[in-house]
């Protein structure tokens, strides 16, 4: 029965998701969505370049995604954000960055 009521709410919260959503101009809509740059679900490796063009230190994300903010002009903040499996929560400048999938 507890379950029962907890899928309802989610359903209506889905709805009223959708119901807000389809009252926004598809500007509006594109600026919810596009708020941040993600590449989900993937399994990607993630290295930091130095000038000389070495890598300097790697990170694996696993199913996770790689975000950046985005400002309101559409700007990037500089920035790559992601949960790494071996240092946790990690910030690096895009410049200097790599984003490759991991091919399994």
């Amino acid at each position: 029965m507890i379950i029962r009521g907890f899928m309802q709410q989610i359903i209506y919260v889905f709805f009223l998701f959708l119901v807000i959503l389809a009252g926004c101009t598809e500007e509006s809509r594109n600026k919810i969505f596009k708020q941040a740059d993600n590449v989900l679900g993937k399994d990607l490796r993630i290295s930091y370049v130095a000038d000389s063009g070495k890598i300097v230190k790697s990170w694996t994300v696993r199913d996770g995604k790689v975000t950046t903010h985005k400002d309101e002009q559409g700007s990037t903040s500089g920035y790559y954000y992601f949960w790494s499996v071996e240092s946790g929560y990690v910030q690096v400048p895009i410049v200097r960055v790599i984003v490759e999938e991991i091919k399994n």
